[in-house]
């Protein structure tokens, strides 16, 4: 089983940061403009926006760990195999023969750590594709590759 480069946690890191704010900022909106002239608010201002960003803030800094410790794969004779999930535990296989193309994607944060994603994309139902994110950007490329070469192996 391989995991993932341990950088990854630094970008879901910002991604929950990013949700910890835009929660917050939905928050303080809220609570200064929507409880003073609906009902009188229980709790003194900037109470619950200090406690959802307090709360945003320490789901950022335990979440990625765990997450990563979670996330695992396997590239098997016949197919490619994922473990993850905190909360729910998610293992997926997908066959090789099931595999239709492959892509390597990078955002400006992956970019800057030297990491990239491998979106495998498979037949059947809409959203089955599976996303490997945290991947060196060589060995992206090279199992891109090497799952490339196994689905032109099974071509009829």
């Amino acid at each position: 089983m391989y995991h993932l480069n341990e950088s990854v946690k630094s970008i879901w890191a910002l991604g929950y940061f990013k949700k910890t704010v835009i929660y917050t900022l939905i928050v303080f909106l809220s609570e200064s403009l929507i409880a003073d002239d609906v009902f009188s608010w229980p709790l003194p201002y900037l109470y619950p926006t200090i406690g959802i960003f307090i709360i945003g803030l320490l789901l950022t800094a335990i979440l990625p760990g765990i997450r990563f410790k979670r996330w695992r794969f396997d590239v098997r004779p016949e197919e490619l195999f994922l473990e993850r999930g905190i909360f729910t535990h998610i293992k997926t296989t997908a066959p090789y023969v099931r595999i239709q193309h492959l892509d390597v994607r990078q955002s400006i944060v992956e970019r800057y750590l030297k990491l990239a994603t491998l979106v495998v994309y498979t037949a059947g139902t809409k959203g089955a594709d599976i996303v490997i994110p945290g991947l060196p950007v060589g060995y992206a490329y090279d199992l891109r590759d090497a799952l490339n070469n196994y689905t032109k192996e099974d071509e009829v």
